[in-house]
């Protein structure tokens, strides 16, 4: 998911209470004003049913509305895709009602009264979010078929000059709005962002990493997917011999390695102070071209940074699962080969880890 995408989920979780909110208040007006109607019959005459019909289509949409917001609400990115298209296309439905009302009553007795407009046009950007450009051109669109009912009605400069100035103030009212619920919403996700990222190394961290598989526990493991654990070899020696800050380098070397031979395939979580995780998205061919990048990869900054960068890994793939094709399974299965790998490199070298 990208940044943009996560930006706007965050908007539509603050936003979700405010418009159902708005929603039930119009459901409750409209329902009231169904009843009115029918108590009152003869105030309405022979346009009874024509304003039955508009109360009937407000609640209508009302309902929908509440009902679509509580079967996604438990799901937050289902909740961005149905409200994406949910909150402008509700945005136009209530400009229409409103249109269409005004011109209903402009035709039943000549005047024109912008009272449930100008509502709808302070109430909408406040119950729905929708990106400031989709806003714009939803009441650019509907204010000039209010001014042109409005000059229908009068005709004269003054009427042309006060709606102007209230057009004009309701889109910039609107647009700034909600740009600054965006900004607000930018800041949250970079802060949310910033708590995730391991600032040595610059990879997701424990906390993204406990995220990460715990959204996996949620849903079948894909076929493609591995686990690679891996553990710096020697890292005390060289904190004792040349220091923490060379250590320091050879822990963001090792997550630069590992970063540059998976790419796009996956992603590199620092679990701990020297351990790393690497979820990744490849069949066995695949695996084998990131193993061989990546000992190409650290053979060449051991080069460059005269340090002698080791890590002992550890892989596991999803079609090794047979008996529990978990994802903890998984991680224990790679954990397990890299603690194995690691135990070797000390037998061989004659050294202890710590």
């Amino acid at each position: 998911m990208n940044k943009q995408d996560k930006i706007r989920i965050s908007l539509y979780r603050s936003s979700g209470g405010i418009s159902v909110t708005a929603m039930i208040i119009v459901a409750v007006l409209e329902l009231f004003m169904l009843v009115y109607s029918i108590a009152n019959a003869e105030f309405f005459g022979d346009l009874a049913w024509r304003y039955r019909s508009f109360y009937i289509v407000l609640l209508a949409v009302a309902v929908i509305y509440i009902l679509l917001s509580l079967y996604v609400r438990r799901d937050i990115e289902h909740r961005f895709r149905v409200l994406n298209v949910a909150n402008p296309l509700c945005a136009v439905l209530f400009y229409a009602w409103a249109l269409v009302v005004t011109y209903s009553d402009f035709s039943a007795v000549g005047v024109v009264d912008p009272t449930l407009f100008i509502t709808f046009s302070l109430v909408v950007p406040l119950s729905f979010y929708m990106a400031p450009s989709a806003y714009a051109i939803i009441v650019v669109i509907a204010d000039a078929l209010m001014l042109w009912l409005i000059l229908s009605a009068t005709g004269g400069v003054g009427a042309i000059i006060n709606s102007g100035v209230f057009f004009v103030f309701q889109i910039v009212l609107g647009v700034s709005y909600l740009r600054l619920k965006t900004n607000v919403a930018e800041r949250i996700v970079e802060e949310q962002e910033n708590a995730l990222i391991d600032v040595l190394t610059g990879c997701p961290n424990r906390r993204a990493y406990e995220n990460e598989i715990k959204r996996y526990k949620e849903k079948p493991l894909p076929d493609d997917l591995a686990y690679i654990a891996m553990d710096l070899d020697s890292l005390k020696e060289i904190n004792d011999s040349h220091g923490h800050e060379a250590g320091d380098r050879l822990i963001a070397g090792a997550a630069q390695c590992i970063r540059q031979s998976i790419g796009d395939k996956g992603q590199v979580f620092r679990v701990g102070g020297d351990e790393f995780a690497a979820l990744i998205r490849a069949d066995e061919q695949a695996l084998k071209d990131i193993f061989a990048a990546y000992h190409a990869a650290v053979e060449s900054w051991s080069d460059e940074n005269g340090l002698a960068l080791s890590a002992s890994c550890g892989c596991a793939s999803r079609s090794e699962l047979t008996d529990e094709p978990t994802i903890l399974a998984l991680a224990g299965m790679a954990d397990g080969r890299m603690y194995r790998a690691n135990a070797e490199h000390y037998q061989k070298n004659g050294s202890e880890r710590r």
